[in-house]
């Protein structure tokens, strides 16, 4: 479903150079772009990373057909820049690029947008002006909300007793809220990892700040493994994307060279799967972000939680029952207006117009949260 009038106002662009950029809290947004496409009747291109392409061989081959190409994340990728500008040039297909990057899990926090999304409009801008064609090209935000839609708390209660029975040795007798069902989860998932450490629990912190040092713990301890120099001026969010693009180049780098090098590649990949573990564990921590339990709790927003930590628990979350998709579409931007505003200096334009668009998608997004149903928290 499309809110309001987002689909009249997307329709007004047909004909013209446009590069949609929606939220991507799960592995659920690109197929709801595929039917906002058919919605539309306007064929996409969608900017893909090159691990999705490896790891679901041959499936890679089908969503090639769907219009999708690779990109190396991470690094420059001159192939993917090439294609990308003569998509642009081309003028035929709009241009999908999900600019988090990476999937964080909760669906109303996003994760910072990379910042050389702006650089993929730079250069087909540059090369449409040679040709002295003054088309604009124009960032569309877009918004995606799944909501629930019948009562959920049955299911929720189902989902909690499953974790209570996988991360409790005694679950509770009596009763209790599923808010605080949920924290004593996260409290045993964490104590879990603490042992694991080898640290004693300091229950005296306020689980927020122990949650804060053992994701801090295991980013150090993975870049340390992977002899990267930590870069601690930057927030939490981008030294876990940097680290997982970097871990996704080895995992999924095509087997060459002789059988001895293959079998040496072969021990990479299967050290880097191990530490790419650890880093899901650090997002998966994100179920006990303080911001996100500070809020009124609604029930899409526990079961973003609840999936969380059923990614780590079982290694995959459960949908627990049927959601609608709603897409908000934000107010279009041309990207001429921020090149003409910063002239030759590129990366200053770019960084302003990632903001502008970040800043849009999560006001978008704080607005789809009233169409969610708050959660009744007693048992």
């Amino acid at each position: 479903e499309v809110y309001g009038d987002g689909l009249d106002r997307l329709r007004q662009f047909k004909g013209k150079r446009v590069i949609l950029t929606p939220n991507h809290a799960e592995a659920t947004e690109p197929y709801i772009v595929f039917q906002l496409s058919k919605m539309l009747k306007q064929e996409f291109n969608y900017l893909t990373a090159k691990e999705v392409f490896e790891a679901y061989f041959p499936a890679g081959r089908l969503l090639q057909a769907l219009g999708c190409y690779s990109v190396a994340r991470g690094m420059p990728d001159r192939n993917a820049m090439r294609v990308t500008t003569n998509i642009l040039v081309a003028g035929r297909r709009w241009l999908v690029i999900f600019p988090e990057g990476v999937a964080g899990g909760l669906s109303e926090a996003l994760m910072p947008f990379q910042p050389g999304l702006g650089q993929f409009a730079h250069r087909a801008h540059e090369e449409l002006r040679k040709k002295g064609d003054k088309a604009p090209i124009y960032f569309v935000p877009l918004a995606i909300k799944t909501i629930y839609g019948r009562p959920m708390e049955s299911a929720i209660d189902a989902a909690l007793g499953r974790l209570e029975a996988a991360l409790l040795p005694h679950p509770p007798s009596h009763a209790i809220t599923r808010r605080d069902r949920l924290l004593g989860l996260g409290q045993a998932l964490l104590e879990a990892h603490e042992k694991e450490q080898g640290l004693g629990p300091n229950k005296a912190a306020p689980l927020a700040q122990r949650v804060q040092d053992m994701k801090e713990l295991i980013i150090t301890q993975t870049a340390g493994a992977m002899g990267v120099q930590e870069k601690p001026n930057q927030i939490l969010p981008d030294r876990i994307r940097d680290l997982i693009n970097r871990l996704d180049r080895t995992i999924y780098k095509p087997a060459g060279g002789t059988m001895y090098e293959q079998k040496l590649q072969g021990l990479d990949r299967e050290e880097a799967r191990m530490l790419r573990a650890r880093l899901n564990t650090a997002i998966n921590f994100m179920a006990l972000d303080a911001c996100y339990l500070e809020q009124a709790l609604t029930t899409e927003r526990f079961l973003d939680l609840v999936g969380l930590l059923e990614t780590e628990v079982f290694g995959r979350r459960k949908f627990w029952g049927m959601r609608k998709a709603v897409i908000k579409v934000g107010e279009p931007v041309d990207f001429g207006a921020f090149v003409a505003k910063h002239g030759a200096d590129r990366r200053n334009a770019s960084q302003d117009i990632v903001r502008t668009i970040e800043s849009s998608v999560r006001s978008m997004l704080g607005e789809l949260s009233a169409l969610c149903t708050p959660l009744e928290e007693e048992p």
